[in-house]
């Protein structure tokens, strides 16, 4: 009987403290669980701060949205046709930073040729949907300049790319750089160079791209890749820059769209043959007769100074009456106005903008050639 009675106590006992087990157990999995989740949400606030993010995605991420610092997006002033206007960027905060954390690097993909590896990689950072706000921020205020100036498409596109061209040129910026296996590279996104006020030659392309896309352009990157330069290509009418069906734009400072420079800075030369990245397409095209008028304006404008040198012979060796005089000192210093003002307007050794003279632009040029042009 008495061993009855302590076999019945110890299997009480025992299954006491199974049970006490199983409680602590529950309690300590359950408190585990509530760390953990205190834990992923404390990681989670945290990584919404930081600026760099990792992602696993091979392939240039769209922007999320998170939030940071708060900032004031540079207003970029310009000039076109005699006016003065100036842009004030709304780039809401999270998407500014959600652009900075998108992964720039991608691997090539055996499935596409390089080329297409490039236009993929260019548009998912000029296109995002997320910078639509932003970039309308910059259209309204354009669409009414071109509303009250009554300009066709082709002036519009042109005060399009000024704007874009006169956006402070970023000489600190590094090329992309690029490999067989990958495209590297830390491009700012458009609305990156909205809040920042300055962008390179890439960057430059995007934001262009994405204002003229919008409003029904085609446009494409010329992407140099020997010379580590890329310009913009906007579809013309014509048969554009070597048979691409493109002009040839710089954005990198005021230019004539389809004006290709003699150099860069540092005596760099376009020479080998650019890679078309087709970006957006739309119905709108630059005008064949646009295209004219630039023609005859850089036409002028390269005869200009030798037309100043056979005006200073004539003065010379020509008896004249002071009235005379004045009048050919007038036509005199008009090729020089017509030389400096119809060109670009920074200096190609140093980078830096001309500021003594004011880039007229097509139509302001046309017009004044139309009284000044006696040596053309």
């Amino acid at each position: 009987m008495d061993e009855k009675r302590k076999s019945s106590k110890g299997q009480v006992w025992f299954a006491g403290l199974c049970i006490l087990v199983l409680i602590f157990g529950l309690g300590t999995w359950g408190l585990n669980t509530l760390r953990s989740t205190q834990l992923d949400d404390l990681l989670l606030s945290r990584t919404q701060r930081v600026v760099e993010v990792v992602r696993p995605d091979p392939t240039p991420a769209g922007i999320v949205p998170v939030e940071g610092p708060a900032f004031v997006p540079v207003t970029v002033t310009f000039s076109f046709n005699g006016g003065t206007y100036s842009i004030a960027p709304e780039v809401a905060n999270g998407i500014y930073y959600g652009a900075v954390n998108v992964r720039r690097t991608i691997s090539m993909r055996d499935a596409l040729t390089k080329q297409e590896q490039y236009q993929e990689y260019y548009r998912r950072l000029t296109f995002d949907p997320e910078m639509d706000a932003a970039l309308t921020s910059v259209l309204i205020p354009l669409r009414a300049i071109r509303d009250a100036q009554g300009y066709d498409d082709s002036a519009y596109a042109e005060l399009i790319v000024k704007y874009v061209q006169s956006i402070p040129y970023d000489t600190t910026r590094l090329a992309t750089a690029t490999s067989e296996e990958t495209i590297d590279g830390d491009p700012r996104m458009p609305v990156q160079v909205l809040v920042e006020g300055t962008a390179d030659c890439d960057e430059k392309v995007m934001l262009a791209a994405a204002l003229l896309g919008k409003e029904g352009f085609s446009t494409a990157a010329l992407l140099y890749v020997d010379e580590q330069h890329m310009s913009l290509g906007l579809m013309s009418d014509r048969v554009g820059y070597r048979n691409t069906g493109y002009e040839f734009v710089e954005t990198t400072s005021p230019a004539y769209i389809s004006e290709i420079p003699d150099e860069f800075v540092g005596g760099v030369q376009l020479v080998s043959e650019p890679m078309v990245l087709v970006l957006s397409e739309g119905p709108t095209r630059f005008s064949g007769v646009a295209l004219d008028q630039i023609a005859h304006i850089i036409g002028a404008r390269d005869s200009a100074l030798a037309a100043a040198a056979q005006k200073r012979a004539y003065v010379e060796s020509t008896p004249m009456s002071p009235a005379d005089f004045e009048w050919h000192v007038v036509q005199y210093d008009a090729c020089f106005i017509a030389y400096n003002r119809l060109r670009k307007t920074v200096d190609p050794e140093t980078g830096l903008p001309r500021d003594e003279y004011a880039f007229m632009d097509r139509i302001e040029a046309i017009n004044w050639l139309a009284q000044n042009n006696w040596w053309y």
